[in-house]
């Protein structure tokens, strides 16, 4: 895999205002666990790291963390950078998770699918759709690709490439299904009536909710119901609710 690196520094202080203050002050705030190591609160340089997790194309990624203690020029850690949150209005990064490996140790990790070569079945009308665009594979951390590859160059209308089908470097595993499609040639045809299929679910869907909507009465009314339920004979075993 490319090389990632994140620099970061250890911290003490935790909370929503010390967060917001490292952020000020140009850090992100993260932590650092695995290995069977005690977890560490760490910050980590901000502009750097976003300028990183701006390019990434995968969910979850190999880094190296270089962790600062002190004026020492700081420890390398090779990571899983796990989880990345952002602030659902303005996009920024709000906190970093990095989960230590060991490299005699396999990794589960999604790498991004890019597609080469110019499919002959979309010169003749034929619309192309990438149906998975990250694999998920196994491997030791050193081995696992930055990017897989599959080649389109000989797919016509109706072809398919399955995971089954593509070469996996060595010693990397495919943890997905093997008849899981990545990338197929549809007819144009068969793209519209699969649109048409999709805009009668959402029909179908619409109608539902609105069936189901709960009715609103005045509680007048349901003194009045509760009432007319008590006066009727009751037919088969008690209704049991709770509370």
């Amino acid at each position: 895999m490319d090389k990632i690196t994140f620099t970061a520094e250890t911290r003490e202080d935790t909370g929503k205002g010390a967060a917001r203050k490292l952020r000020g002050s140009g850090f992100i705030p993260g932590i650092l666990y695995g290995a069977g190591q005690e977890s560490c609160k760490i910050k980590v340089e901000k502009r750097s790291a976003e300028n990183i997790i701006r390019k990434l194309e995968s969910h979850n990624v190999m880094a190296n963390l270089v962790l600062k203690t002190g004026k020492d020029k700081g420890e390398e850690i090779k990571t899983v950078l796990k989880e990345i949150q952002t602030d659902a209005i303005k996009g920024d990064v709000l906190h970093l998770d990095f989960y230590r490996i060991r490299m005699d140790q396999t990794v589960r990790m999604g790498v991004a699918v890019h597609l080469e070569g110019e499919a002959p079945g979309i010169e003749k009308g034929g619309v192309l759709e990438q149906e998975l665009r990250e694999l998920e594979v196994q491997a030791l951390p050193d081995k696992v690709p930055s990017v897989i590859t599959v080649n389109i160059s000989k797919m016509e209308i109706g072809d398919a490439i399955m995971v089954k089908d593509i070469t996996l470097p060595e010693g990397v595993e495919a943890v997905e299904e093997e008849e899981r499609i990545i990338v197929t040639i549809l007819a144009p045809k068969a793209v519209e009536e699969k649109v048409a299929e999709e805009g009668e679910g959402e029909a179908v869907e619409g109608v539902t909710e609105t069936s189901t909507e709960p009715e609103v009465i005045s509680e007048k009314e349901a003194a009045e119901r509760r009432k007319e339920k008590e006066a009727e004979p009751r037919v088969g075993p008690p209704i049991v609710s709770s509370v």
